[in-house]
Order: structure tokens, then C-alpha cells, then sequence
């Protein structure tokens, strides 16, 4: 077992003795507790200035931002008014996505997805940690006795086959450590194709796949090249309609195939990328810009074979990246700064502050105005603020 996956094997499986053990002197009073995955989301007339992470725009211009324990609020004004969702749970919720009017879906942590099929006003919980793990461990599982079995009926012993067989077992031993800490491991991100075909990424290498709306999820993660169990912190796709994942150790995952099969990209940086765009230049080439911790740009003009760091003006986490209406990048990051390239093309400025601090994400509106979410909740900037 390498030392990386047996430091956090080791890691996680502390964890779930602590817990127990802490767990087993705790007064019955104590023990009622209530789990998140369980409990409705509190109603409360600040809702819409509380932490916020994510927001959408639907096509009739409805908004809805979701975020800290279930909250999940919708407005019809462009953010005049703001109106509290009924969700069944209170964990924090991290990404909310839409395909039309109705139809939408958030995750959050404990592995949880909700779905709505009238435009953010009421969620049904779809999904959560308890599922994921059971499908993880069975997946897991599987892949172990198929390499048991191929390395048996090998009569002689295979240097590759043997690392294959350490490997899978090392992630049999993870993803039961997993779940005896319980539905903790967080998704971070969804994109759906319609209104049956979807994707949720999240914390330790989950991907899930929908075909039915979000009914019923699968998992896929053991699809990718992820030895290291690295985190998924975005995913979304490309006008060519390639799938892209930006995740930790600077590595980009992207499926040309909707999610059958994926390639693995390394950027050479070893932090985390929150996210990545993916636009057409104007010879019509595809870009990729891949963008995360401490205000750091990488680009790729080949597919995500090889990439290049611009220059930072700025170090501050860039956390969204969007289009302007004539196609231009920009990028936001969590001090309220827009960034856009320079005219020589090699680094992002900044072109306008946005006046507010600890943003956690920008959707453009079709009038270039901007959605913000963050530490106070989620607030309107008008497109000349926005330009």
C-alpha cells in the first residue's frame, strides 16, 4: 500500500473509532440528536443574507441561491424580493444547477441531492451519503474479485496485475472506512444535459451518473484515473461537449463520451482548481481555462494535453469564471475583483471590484448583470458594475 493511501486509510479509520467511542458516553439526552440528512431546513426571514455558495438563473429569469444548513432561496424580481424554498434536510447545500423552469437539482454535504420539479419552491431529497457509501463499498467490492479472480487463473505472477490487486484492495479498505465514519464525504458540484441525463462530483473521487432525472444515481468515479482519491470540486462541459472535472493536485479529468469513459490531465500544479471554462477563441479553437487556489490561471489550447500558468496580478481564490455576451472570459474571485486578459494575453487584471468580500460565486444574468453568493448572503450587481 503506497504511503498516501495508507495515511489516510489509517486517517479516516482513527476518525471512526474517536466517534464511536465518544459516541457510547453520550447521555441519552445527547443521543437525540437529530441528523441533518433528516431534519427540515429552518425557516428564517434572513435567508437570503446567510452564507450562500451557488446560485441559477432559470430561463424565466427566476433565481435561486442555495446554501449553510438546507438554505435554499428563490426570487422572481431579480433579487428584489427573496422568498424561502421548503427543503428536507439542513446540511449545507454547495451547487444548485437548472435545465429549464422547473427542473433543477443541488448537492451538499453528507452526499446529499435534492431535486425540484417546480422551480426551486419545493426539494425532494433524491440522494445521500448512506446510498453513496453502499455503492462505493459494491463497486469496490466487485472490482477486487474480478482482479482476484484474473490474477488466479494467471499462472505466473504479474508484476502489473499484483499493483492492480494493492490498488483495488486499498480502495475496498477506503471506502469501508468511509462509511463506518458515516455520510459525511460532501459533492461539490452537478451538471445535467437534460432533464434525465446528470452528474454529481464531490469530496475523495465521487461521480455519480442520473438517467432518470435523479431517481437513481450511480456511481462511476472508479471510471477515472484517481489513485490518490483526490477531490472533485467542479464539473461542467465544453461547447464541443466534452465533459471537464477540475478537482485537487491540479489534475482535470475530461469524457468525451458522457461519462463512459475519461482521460486524466495534469496542469504540473500540485493545489486545488475550483473550477475551469471552456470557450472558443476567436479562430474558433477551444480553450481551456483552469482556475483555483491563490489566484492561479492555467490554459490549455490542445484538448487539456499540455497547459501553461499565466501570469497573477491578483492571489486572491478565483471562484467562478463566466462569458461576456460578445464571448470574452472573465473570471471572479472571493475579494469581489473581475478579472479579464490584458491586451497582450498573458494575464488576468483586474477591470472592476465588485464592493463585496468573501464571494463564493458569480452567474451572469442575460443582461450582464451578476448573481453573487457568499458570506452575506446573495446580491444583485447591475451590468455596468459588472462590465
Amino acid at each position: 500500500m503506497s504511503f498516501f493511501l495508507l495515511k489516510r486509510t489509517v486517517s479516516v479509520r482513527l476518525v471512526a473509532v474517536l466517534l464511536a467511542i465518544i459516541s457510547s458516553g453520550l447521555s441519552a439526552t445527547e443521543q437525540s440528536f437529530i441528523d441533518p440528512l433528516h431534519l427540515p431546513a429552518r425557516h428564517s426571514d434572513r435567508a437570503a443574507s446567510k452564507l450562500l455558495l451557488d446560485a441559477a438563473v432559470l430561463n424565466s429569469n427566476r433565481l435561486v441561491a442555495v446554501g449553510e444548513h438546507g438554505t435554499i432561496v428563490f426570487s422572481d424580481d431579480k433579487g428584489s424580493y427573496w422568498q424561502q424554498a421548503s427543503v428536507p434536510v439542513s446540511v449545507n447545500l454547495t451547487a444548485v444547477f437548472f435545465v429549464d423552469d422547473k427542473s433543477g437539482w443541488a448537492v451538499g454535504h453528507d452526499g446529499v441531492i435534492l431535486g425540484t420539479r417546480d422551480g426551486g419552491q419545493t426539494w425532494d431529497k433524491l440522494f445521500d451519503g448512506d446510498a453513496a457509501n453502499e455503492q462505493i463499498i459494491s463497486v469496490a467490492e466487485r472490482r477486487l474479485g474480478a482482479i482476484r479472480k484474473h490474477s488466479e487463473d494467471k499462472a505466473d505472477s504479474d508484476p502489473t496485475l499484483n499493483v492492480e490487486l494493492e490498488l483495488a484492495e486499498d480502495a475496498l479498505a477506503d471506502a469501508e472506512a468511509g462509511a463506518a465514519f458515516g455520510p459525511a464525504r460532501p459533492l461539490f458540484s452537478l451538471w445535467f444535459e437534460n432533464t434525465r441525463q446528470g452528474f454529481a462530483a464531490g469530496s475523495f473521487g465521487q461521480l455519480f451518473r442520473t438517467g432518470d432525472g435523479g431517481v437513481n444515481w450511480h456511481y462511476i468515479g472508479d471510471r477515472l484515473d484517481n489513485p490518490e482519491g483526490f477531490h472533485y470540486n467542479a464539473i461542467t462541459h465544453a461547447p464541443s461537449g466534452k465533459l471537464l472535472i477540475a478537482g485537487e493536485g491540479g489534475v482535470l479529468h475530461s469524457s468525451v463520451d458522457s461519462g463512459s469513459t475519461w482521460r486524466r490531465h495534469e496542469t504540473g500544479y500540485n493545489g486545488q482548481l475550483y473550477g475551469v471554462l471552456a470557450f472558443n477563441d476567436e479562430g474558433g479553437n477551444e480553450t481551456l481555462l483552469a482556475y483555483g487556489f491563490g489566484g492561479r490561471i492555467f490554459f490549455s489550447r490542445n484538448a487539456g494535453s499540455d497547459w501553461s500558468e499565466l501570469d497573477r496580478e491578483v492571489r486572491a481564490n478565483i471562484v467562478s469564471g463566466f462569458l461576456t455576451l460578445n464571448g470574452s472570459p472573465r473570471l471572479v474571485n472571493s475579494a469581489g475583483q473581475i478579472l479579464g486578459l490584458n491586451d497582450a494575453g498573458r494575464r488576468f487584471v483586474p477591470l472592476a471590484s465588485l464592493q463585496r468580500r468573501g464571494v463564493t460565486s458569480a452567474t451572469r444574468l442575460s443582461d450582464s448583470s451578476l448573481v453573487l453568493t457568499g458570506m452575506n448572503g446573495v446580491h444583485i450587481v447591475t451590468g455596468n458594475e459588472a462590465k
